[in-house]
C-alpha cells in the first residue's frame, strides 16, 4: 500500500524559533527509509502554505532538501471528480518538538479501523437486530425511519485524542438524504463510521456543526484528532418524546452502555480527554440529569471512573 506523507514547515519542521529540532534529522531520515523498504511507490513531501519556493530555501537551510521526494506548496485549487478523496487517511495535529520522539510509531500504526474494532460493531450490530424486535425497544423507534443501523461511533475513533459523547444517536441520521444502506455489515459499516467527517455526501449531520465549533476554538477538530461516542448505539426517536414516561428509554440507555462504552473506550487507545456533551436526561418526568450526573448515578461505577481518567468536561 502507498503512504504518501506530507510535512509542514513552519510550526512543523520548524518550531517557533525558526529551528529544526536536533532529532528532527534523524526521525525524517528513518521515515525515508522505512517508506522506501516497506511502502513502494510512497513518498516524503515537504510543503507551505508560503509556497514552494520558501519549502525549499528552508529545506535546504538546514541541509534537508536531498530527504523530501518532492517541495511543494499546499493547494488552492483542487479539481477532482470525488472530493471526498483528498481528506488523508491519517492526520497528526502537530503541537510541538517533544512530537519527533513518537513520530514513527504514530505514522506507521494500522489504519482504522483494526480487526478488533470491526469485531466489536459485528457485535452490536447482532445484539442490536436480535433486541429491536422486542416491543419494549421497537416502539422507542421513530416510525419515519423503520430502516436504520446501530451507531457504535462517529469518526476516526481509534486514533482519536479527544472523545465527545452523549446519549445516542439522532433518528434523522436516517433521513434518505443521507445515504445509508437499510443494513450493513460490520466491516462495511466501521469503514463509513471511521470515514464518517471524511466524506463529502453526506456531510456530517448538522448536530456536530456547533460540536466541531467549540473544538476548532480549542484547535481540535473531527477531522483531524476528534470522535464522538454515545451511551447507547440505537437511534430512537428524540428524548424529548419520552419526558413523560421516561423509563423504557432510560433502561435501554443503561443496558447498552453497561454492554459497550468500556469496550469503546478500549478501542480508543490514544484519548486523553472526553468531553461530555451538554445533554440532559429526564430522570422523572418532572427531572432532569445532566450526562455526567446520570452516569456517575445510575451506570455501574466502573464505567464513570473510566471516564474519569480522560479529565471529563463539559463542551
Amino acid at each position: 500500500m502507498s503512504l504518501n506523507v506530507f510535512i509542514d514547515v513552519d510550526g512543523t519542521l520548524l518550531n517557533s524559533n525558526e529551528e529544526v529540532a536536533p532529532r528532527a534529522k534523524e526521525i525524517l531520515r528513518k521515515i525515508r527509509r522505512r517508506l522506501d523498504a516497506e511502502h513502494p511507490n510512497s513518498g516524503l513531501f515537504l510543503w507551505s502554505a508560503c509556497g514552494a519556493g520558501y519549502a525549499r530555501e528552508k529545506a535546504e537551510e538546514h541541509g534537508l532538501a536531498g530527504i523530501f521526494s518532492g517541495i511543494v506548496g499546499k493547494p488552492d485549487v483542487i479539481i477532482d471528480d470525488d472530493p471526498s478523496s483528498v481528506f488523508p487517511e491519517r492526520t497528526i495535529l502537530w503541537r510541538g518538538d517533544s512530537q519527533w520522539q513518537n513520530l514513527i510509531p504514530t505514522m506507521f500504526t494500522e489504519f482504522s479501523p483494526s480487526n478488533e474494532l470491526i469485531a466489536v460493531v459485528d457485535e452490536i450490530i447482532k445484539t442490536t437486530v436480535r433486541e429491536d424486535v422486542d416491543t419494549n425497544i421497537s416502539e422507542l423507534y421513530d416510525e419515519e425511519f423503520p430502516n436504520r443501523n446501530p451507531i457504535p461511533f462517529f469518526g476516526d475513533l481509534e486514533n482519536a485524542e479527544i472523545l465527545t459523547l452523549a446519549v445516542n444517536p439522532s433518528p434523522t441520521e436516517f433521513h434518505e438524504d443521507r445515504c445509508w444502506k437499510p443494513t450493513m455489515e460490520a466491516n462495511e459499516l466501521s469503514f463509513r463510521l471511521v470515514n464518517y467527517f471524511r466524506l463529502w455526501n453526506p456531510p456530517s449531520h448538522g448536530w456536530f456543526t456547533p460540536l466541531e465549533t467549540k473544538l476548532r476554538l480549542q484547535g481540535c477538530s473531527y477531522l483531524s484528532n476528534s470522535a464522538h461516542i454515545d451511551l447507547s448505539p440505537r437511534a430512537t426517536r428524540v428524548m424529548s418524546d419520552f419526558e413523560d414516561q421516561p423509563e423504557k428509554f432510560r433502561e435501554m440507555v443503561r443496558k447498552d452502555a453497561t454492554r459497550w462504552i468500556i469496550p469503546l473506550l478500549n478501542l480508543a487507545k490514544r484519548v486523553k480527554e472526553i468531553r461530555l456533551c451538554r445533554t440532559m436526561l429526564s430522570a422523572t418526568p418532572r427531572r432532569k440529569v445532566l450526562i455526567g450526573r446520570y452516569i456517575e448515578d445510575e451506570l455501574p461505577r466502573e464505567i464513570w471512573q473510566r471516564i474519569l481518567q480522560f479529565n471529563p468536561k463539559i463542551i
